[in-house]
């Protein structure tokens, strides 16, 4: 084989590397996203079982989650942009 081949070789595996790291980020972020709507389910649930509704608004703890719930949907959309875009080099 010729260097020139070898050099393709690698910067493919490379590329198919780099994609699969992005879809594991990708699957690590929507796990942290379900567990963080999962807790905030069960703060409501809590608060619609005590008519505390209005109150849950000035939880700090909810006011944390929603905060982390944006910021890991954004996460994910940037993923989700990232792994789209090295799906369309591959062809």
């Amino acid at each position: 084989m010729n260097e020139t081949t070898l050099n393709k070789l690698k910067n493919k595996a490379s590329a198919l590397a780099s994609g699969a790291l992005s879809r594991v980020e990708l699957a690590a972020e929507e796990r942290r996203l379900k567990a963080k709507f999962q807790a905030l389910g069960k703060k409501v649930y809590r608060a619609v079982q005590g008519d505390l509704l209005n109150a849950m608004k000035d939880d700090p703890s909810v006011v944390a989650l929603v905060g982390e719930i944006e910021e890991t949907q954004k996460k994910i959309a940037a993923l989700e942009d990232k792994v789209a875009g090295g799906e369309a080099e591959d062809r």
